[in-house]
């Protein structure tokens, strides 16, 4: 396999734990960061021992240094960001969400196939060993038919308004950022909901500090969802079939362990002690695809990426938040409206 030399954009926290775990990945280089402040840029590279720090994202992007691109910048600038990759026939791997809506998504998916070029939205979740475990365990009917799953991300956000979770211009929110795992959760199993019910409530910040959403299928499935960015949780999820059911304990988006609970009781616990949070399982699997030419990953495509923002539009349209650049609908429009949905506001 070809050493692929790799790239970062943007150097929070994300990126941090990107490039802390990038030690473990089978084949691949990190060569470039870049970041609009030099003195993070330089920090960074310094702290990871990468050889190029670069001010100018589009200096990365068009970089022949690189072949493939990390995307760990706020949400609102992701279209921008993935776009310029794929016509500079740079492979990307982009931050969850992708884009931040359905239309922008579909866009750059069209054009990385026109251009011939490798996407995937950095759903780093799916390739966790142990998700794949899970997996496997409902596909071998460990727990007969699986009829539910409930999970949760909850967690405390900084409150400063100018944090980008805070800001609406920056596609702030509990969904986009926590959200997104629970109801990725659900439509790996499940596929598409058919029916979605969500209550949120709003901040100060005019963006959705916390929601429940119930997804429903017409094969008669129904997942129960949380998403929080100012409250604690345990952050588990529940796989519930008709002969048993499968916890992946707490954090079950980056866990170390899962468990089988039959019907009679037995129970079979996997525990797993892959280095650093596992990170490095995305990229191997970016790596893998480009070493066999393929423009998408088979095990999270971009059929599964849009199906996923198509869910999220859905909520958000119901929540009435829209992002800058998005046309929210006029009032005669929203007579139409479900009204067996809540948004409340929720003051400190």
């Amino acid at each position: 396999m070809k050493k692929v030399r790799w790239g970062i954009i943007g150097t929070g926290q994300v990126a941090h734990h990107f490039a802390r775990d990038f030690c473990h990945v089978k084949a691949g280089e990190l060569r470039a960061v870049a970041s609009r402040s030099k003195a993070s840029a330089d920090r960074f590279a310094e702290t990871f021992d990468i050889e190029l720090a670069m001010v100018d994202y589009f200096s990365l992007i068009n970089s022949r240094e690189v072949d493939a691109i990390y995307i760990a910048t706020p949400h609102t600038l992701h279209f921008d960001l993935v776009k310029a990759c794929i016509l500079a026939g740079k492979a990307v791997l982009c931050e969850k969400p992708f884009t931040l809506n359905e239309t922008q998504s579909q866009t750059l998916y069209d054009l990385a196939l026109e251009r011939n070029v490798f996407v995937m939205e950095a759903m780093w979740t799916r390739f966790n060993p142990v998700f794949e475990q899970v997996i496997d365990w409902v596909e071998e009917g460990e727990i007969g038919l699986l009829h539910s799953i409930r999970a949760s991300f909850n967690t405390l956000a900084p409150t400063d308004p100018s944090h980008r979770l805070m800001d609406k211009s920056k596609g702030g929110g509990a969904l986009l950022d926590m959200g997104i795992y629970p109801i990725f959760l659900a439509q790996h199993f499940f596929g598409k909901p058919d029916f979605v019910q969500n209550q949120a409530v709003i901040g100060d910040t005019d963006v959705d500090v916390f929601e429940q959403v119930l997804l429903g299928w017409e094969s008669g499935q129904l997942a129960s969802l949380e998403a929080s960015m100012i409250s604690c949780g345990p952050n588990r999820a529940i796989l519930s079939g008709s002969e048993g059911y499968i916890e992946i304990e707490s954090e079950w988006y980056k866990a170390k362990s899962c468990r089988l609970v039959s019907a009679n009781g037995e129970e079979q616990r996997i525990a797993l002690d892959f280095p650093g949070t596992g990170y490095q399982f995305e990229v191997d699997e970016v790596n893998r695809c480009l070493d066999e030419a393929l423009l998408q990953s088979p095990n999270y495509s971009w059929q599964d990426s849009l199906e996923l923002i198509a869910t999220l539009d859905e909520i958000r349209q119901d929540i009435g938040l829209y992002y800058p650049g998005e046309e929210e609908p006029d009032d005669d429009d929203l007579e139409h409206h479900h009204h067996e949905h809540g948004h409340h506001k929720h003051s400190h």
